[in-house]
């Protein structure tokens, strides 16, 4: 019985296999792509038996009426941006362990990232509670850990908190999924039925004029969380309201930005100066906090951080999603759950559209880190495998790069190149004698943040090397003023930041 059953099983293989090997290259593409880990059981059966390139159109479009309208084109999106950045050798992206669960449970909260670069005392997590020292290849491996949270993370697992950690064991840019702690199967199951919104449509009704599916009734995302789980950080919070001075010198810098996909974001940095006497390995908690213009609290953040080497400095940061307003943060680092420093910091926050025309503010940085990967969406002061260290004191020696980043949100499109035509100007003025130092009006060259040509957003990223100037900066006070030229639209754009240079 046992070989009368492999042989049926075996027939049947062979059927389907038939029956797909009669398929367009196109067809078959789209059956074997990504777009498989969105299929049903049911489905991935009847996939195995469409015959021609009539009755798979038919699969196809039937696959995605049974769906919201608007999956589509988010799933294209998602497995376009997937192949881009996450593809490792003959692997597609979107069918990466990373590109899947971008597919399948969306954009993270957060994204962070450790070793790889020097053995570490910090192991990788361990699934297998059998084994309790880890290898060195995985202490040594490339971790990105993908967090999320909050009404992202409800959708995606039903609880409120959710990590995905991927190791790059060859460091090779091969990042696998570690088990996580909580039964993936049933999340990716509960992923896929939620994505079906008509599972009574059936082939027969592709004859039939099919209206629009009823529209889902609102549902009001669970609230942001407000309040930070340990007392003492509460404590630290209301001690920065209260105006307590901060001698140890942290400060924080943010930016409002456009994601490539174009959704505006307010990346936060919190600054830590050498001075401040913290060490990579002090800090084991950031913490942040976010209230309106009215003093009402709006978020509450403590997460675990790895501190940011940056020279001689570091640096915790974070990525806020906010209307427009103003706003007043707190952001600090902690150590087993007692504050070290924190800093506070007003921020005014416009909130563009996508299709918003200008500029971002200049951010003036001397470290612009080239990272293994591309950062996800939306990760903070990072597009990408470029990551920009904002300086936060706006400090500098005459032996520092003076590094500059500033967007360029939808400028005029060539018609010919399908790039933006922009010049630039960059000088340097000493706030006090008037000393300016500057280069004539010139070609700037500008990155696609979605990292193709067209309509857009675009960043200049370059640096002015100060060790190279002919006569070096007196210690003092400038500005770093920049006029850019869009020759296209013929609009001009003016930006400057103040920074400091010492002896």
């Amino acid at each position: 019985m046992k070989i009368r059953h492999l042989v049926v099983a075996a027939a049947a293989l062979s059927i389907a296999v038939s029956a797909l090997a009669q398929l367009s290259y196109d067809r078959k593409q789209w059956g074997e792509g990504a777009v498989q880990l969105l299929m049903t059981a049911e489905e991935k059966a009847a996939w195995s038996q469409v015959a021609t390139d009539a009755d798979a159109d038919k699969f196809i479009k039937l696959f995605w009426l049974r769906r919201d309208p608007s999956l589509k084109a988010d799933v294209e999106a998602k497995i376009k941006y997937a192949d881009e950045h996450f593809t490792q050798g003959k692997t597609r992206g979107s069918l990466s362990d990373r590109g899947k669960a971008l597919l399948l449970y969306g954009v993270p909260t957060k994204v962070t990232r450790s070793g790889g670069v020097t053995p570490s005392n910090m192991a990788a997590p361990n699934r297998n509670d059998s084994i309790t020292t880890p290898s060195s290849d995985e202490r040594n491996a490339l971790q990105q850990t993908w967090l999320y949270e909050g009404a992202v993370s409800e959708k995606a697992f039903g609880m409120p908190r959710a990590e995905l950690v991927f190791l790059d064991r060859l460091n090779n840019g091969d990042f696998r999924l570690e088990a996580p702690r909580f039964d993936i199967a049933a999340a990716q199951a509960r992923v896929i039925k939620n994505l079906i919104v008509r599972p009574e449509l059936t082939l027969a009704d592709l004859d039939k004029p099919i209206p629009p599916p009823p529209a889902p009734a609102p549902v009001a995302p669970p609230p942001p969380p407000t309040t930070l789980k340990t007392a003492a950080l509460e404590t630290a919070v209301a001690e920065a309201k209260s105006g307590k001075s901060q001698p140890k010198g942290a400060t924080i810098t943010y930016a409002e930005l456009m994601s490539p996909i174009g959704e505006p974001f307010v990346p936060v940095a919190l600054y830590i100066p050498k001075a401040s006497g913290v060490t990579a390995d002090s800090a084991d908690t950031f913490f942040l906090t976010v209230d309106d213009a009215a003093g009402k609290r709006v978020l509450a953040v403590e997460e675990p951080v790895k501190l940011l080497v940056t020279h001689d400095d570091f640096e915790a940061d974070y990525s806020l999603s906010l209307p427009a307003g103003k706003y007043n943060v707190v952001a600090g680092v902690a150590k087993a759950g007692l504050p070290l420093l924190f800093a506070t910091s007003a921020i005014d926050v416009a909130s563009p559209s996508k299709d918003a025309v200008g500029t971002s503010k200049l951010i003036l940085t001397n470290n612009i880190v080239e990272t293994a990967d591309a950062a996800p969406v939306k990760a903070p002061f990072a597009f990408g495998k470029l990551k920009i260290v904002p300086k936060g004191d706006l400090t500098f020696t005459n032996k520092d790069s003076l590094g500059y980043f500033v967007e360029v949100n939808n400028p005029g499109i060539d018609s010919t190149t399908l790039l933006p035509k922009l010049q630039m100007k960059v000088d340097l003025v000493a706030l006090k004698g008037g000393r300016t130092i500057g280069a004539p009006l010139a070609e700037a060259g500008a990155l696609p943040l979605a990292g193709k040509a067209g309509p857009g957003h675009y960043a200049i990223i370059n640096e002015v090397p100060l060790a190279q100037l002919s006569k070096p900066l007196e210690p003092g006070d400038y500005a770093l003023k920049m006029k850019i030229v869009d020759t296209v639209t013929k609009q001009s754009y003016t930006v400057e930041q103040t920074f400091r240079i010492t002896g």
